[in-house]
């Protein structure tokens, strides 16, 4: 095995927190490797999110709509870059498509399956202390010494794109010398959304606070930013379905906060610097979403037996009652966010990561 590492491949797919969350692994890699060449392997539909990684000197754009065609077919085109090391951090059976023969030095992502199983099957708890994921994506490295910083994810935006962000915000409303917080109320599972009337219940707070709320997401909370936006059209500018990615990113940067679940738009967030107030209802610290090495606050039903019912969200809670978010109130979530202005910054400090920290 070699000890320098001169051509590596990272292969993540999907989807957008996970894929935010591989760039502190990309820096960490060009920093112990500076004069490496880096290639990363991403679905198509996600590449808008590291185009412009200063980090990558490749982009694979993976394109899975014609099946697994496509995945061997650019398998067989990436054999002769015979590639010094390989980190499968997607670790699913396309990956291993992707990633077969394409070096002799193939490291893939610890998941911890069993761990997870035992927490949400059983409720027992093995987590010997909390890793968030770019640091389990690091500890693939870790063999090569490769470490952690002190730094959070990464998005680099152009001025092109802040720019058109500037321009949307403006036709959904904003006027200018506003204070502008952000609103996310969408997620993939039903189970990582807080409801609508929670988050009806904070915007009227918030607009009573003088704020202008700028509602973000995909075409899937456009129904909903319209709900909100009757409690004040002047004032609420409902840029969901909108806005690209990076355009989202973009907007998301020029808000003071944003209120936001479990989701992809959590880590955007993150990854731009604007401070976070981010909503947990099935899912829990162990699994290592919560925001990194960020200005952030979570909110979390404390105490529920229930806890955590998935480690991914469902599409019904199985009990019925939906307590984990039918319990936190927006009084919760103000006061969270009156507590992270006064104590400042919070963040997870990066451990000094061993090789015997691996699979922990």
């Amino acid at each position: 095995m070699p000890s320098t590492l001169t051509h590596i491949l990272v292969i993540r797919f999907s989807s957008i927190g996970d894929i935010i969350l591989v760039t502190p692994m990309l820096r960490a890699l060009k920093t112990r490797f500076p004069d490496c060449v880096l290639h990363v392997a991403v679905r198509r539909e996600f590449n808008e999110l590291l185009r412009r990684n200063p980090y990558i000197d490749r982009l694979i754009s993976v394109d899975t709509s014609t099946g697994n065609r496509s995945l061997r077919a650019l398998n067989l085109e990436l054999t002769s870059e015979r590639y010094d090391a390989v980190f499968d951090l997607q670790n699913n059976f396309r990956s291993r498509i992707l990633r077969n023969g394409l070096s002799r030095s193939i490291h893939v992502v610890d998941k911890r399956q069993w761990k997870r199983l035992l927490l949400v099957k059983l409720g027992v708890n093995r987590y010997p202390r909390y890793t968030p994921v770019p640091e389990r994506y690091i500890e693939t490295a870790l063999r090569y010494e490769v470490k952690p910083d002190v730094e959070g994810p990464e998005l680099h935006l152009d001025e092109d794109t802040r720019g058109k962000a500037r321009l949307k915000l403006r036709a959904a409303g904003r006027k200018d010398g506003v204070r502008l917080v952000g609103i996310a109320p969408g997620a993939k599972h039903f189970t990582k959304r807080w409801p609508l009337p929670s988050f009806r219940r904070l915007t009227e707070k918030l607009l009573d606070l003088g704020y202008t709320v700028a509602v973000l997401g995909g075409t899937d909370e456009y129904e909903t930013g319209e709900q909100l936006r009757i409690l004040r059209p002047d004032r609420i500018l409902n840029c969901a379905g909108k806005l690209t990615l990076l355009e989202t990113a973009a907007a998301i940067e020029q808000c003071r906060t944003v209120f936001v679940n479990d989701s992809g738009l959590m880590h955007m967030a993150t990854a731009v610097g604007t401070p976070v107030i981010a909503l947990f209802g099935s899912t829990v610290r162990e699994f290592g979403f919560f925001p990194y090495q960020s200005e952030a606050a979570v909110v979390e039903a404390a105490g529920l037996g229930c806890r955590p019912c998935t480690h991914i969200g469902r599409a019904a809670c199985p009990k019925g009652h939906f307590a984990c978010m039918r319990l936190i109130t927006a009084e919760d979530v103000l006061q969270s966010w009156e507590m992270m202005q006064t104590s400042g910054v919070r963040k997870d400090a990066a451990p000094d990561l061993t090789s015997d920290d691996i699979g922990t």
